[in-house]
């Protein structure tokens, strides 16, 4: 009995290794395949230049809807975008008191740069706007 008792705790002890190394493996392999350079972030750290040498400003209009019976945003403008940006997407995330996500906006940055009016495509309640937040992407 001890020595079927004491085989079966060495088998035990041999998956459970094996397993364990396995497990191990595969992590080491995922965390290898992930790319780092510099127009592309994906984990750990790199430099990322960027092709805005000046701050994007973004403001936004509001309207009045009579479906919500409040105003809401009615466009959303970013402006001082630098040439150097040109095709690049923009993103511009409106968010509230709790930095929840109330909508994002995207579009493209225009040739030669300067300016561009995006409208979002649902409602935000233009009372619930604290915040508002410019990404050049691409």
């Amino acid at each position: 009995m001890r020595k079927s008792f004491r085989a079966l705790t060495q088998k035990k002890t041999l998956f459970a290794l094996v397993l364990a190394l396995t497990i191990f493996g595969a992590i080491f392999g995922f965390a290898a395949t992930l790319n780092l350079s510099s127009n592309q972030l994906s984990a750990g750290n790199a430099s990322v230049a960027s092709c805005e040498t000046s701050t994007p400003v973004g403001t936004y209009s509001v309207g009045y809807d009579s479906t919500l019976g409040a105003y809401k945003v009615s466009s959303v403008q970013v402006t001082s975008l630098d040439a150097a940006c040109a095709a690049k997407t923009v993103s511009v995330t409106l968010t509230d008191s709790s930095n929840t996500n109330l909508g994002t906006v995207t579009g493209a940055v225009p040739a030669g740069g300067g300016s561009l009016t995006l409208t979002p495509g649902s409602s935000i309640s233009a009372a619930a706007v604290t915040g508002l937040s410019v990404a050049i992407n691409g």
